[in-house]
């Protein structure tokens, strides 16, 4: 079962705001390894985020094709427990359309195709990797139509999240396959880092605190009579 961290996280980020990024989060520009550049794809820019919970995002170009958008995001996983790979990986996905749906609601976009999804697995070398992938069409406020799909995996306690999009009057029906398969084997990701441990302790302690006040609760409500 997903737990996510909610109110903590809420007060932190209320805390946090205008502040530096805490020392004990993950240190991505000392830690994290990415590809520079692959056959078909170089890297051009990353950003570290503030907040410890939106991590990092990668932007890569398709040596090719330059209107091709390749965005990479690793970011810790908002539960204290991640066991059940393809449910949280699932509720991820789902995640991720409604945020693709909010951005249409503002008018960043003008309409999201339905999407259909399926398990995206592969192996490279001795490796195997298991996640999700989701195609749709997004079409902009221009009415222009874009070949778009999600990936969705998890490395240690970070999920790596693929969001590639292709302008379709600029290539033929593509999608973001080639891109994970040569991306994805060249990232590792740096461990827990105390901040999130600290973070999913203190939650695991509420709710630990939360089931003990249900069972003082129910001892002391009357029981019904034989």
């Amino acid at each position: 079962m997903k737990t996510k961290i909610f109110i903590i996280l809420t007060s932190i980020i209320v805390a946090s705001c205008g502040s530096i990024r805490p020392h004990d989060a993950s240190n991505y520009q000392q830690d994290l390894i990415a590809p520079e550049e692959t056959n078909s794809f170089v890297l051009a820019k990353s950003s570290i985020f503030d907040e410890p919970m939106l991590g990092i995002a990668l932007k890569y170009d398709n040596k090719q094709y330059p209107t091709d958008i390749i965005n990479i995001y690793i970011y810790p996983i908002d539960t204290i427990s991640w066991e059940d790979t393809d449910e949280i990986i699932a509720i991820e996905m789902k995640d991720i359309r409604d945020e693709i749906d909010l951005a249409v609601e503002h008018g960043h976009y003008k309409a999201r195709s339905e999407e259909s999804i399926e398990a995206f697995n592969f192996k490279t070398g001795d490796k195997s990797y298991s996640g999700q992938k989701s195609s749709f069409m997004l079409t902009d406020k221009n009415d222009i139509e874009y070949f778009s799909n999600s990936y969705v995996f998890i490395n240690k306690d970070k999920y790596i999240k693929f969001r590639t999009s292709f302008d379709s009057r600029a290539t033929v029906k593509w999608n973001g396959d080639t891109a994970v398969k040569e991306i994805l084997p060249e990232i590792t990701v740096p461990g827990e880092s105390e901040y999130m441990r600290n973070l999913r302790a203190e939650h695991q302690k509420e709710i630990n605190q939360e089931l003990i006040e249900l069972l003082f609760q129910a001892t002391k409500e009357p029981q019904p009579s034989p």
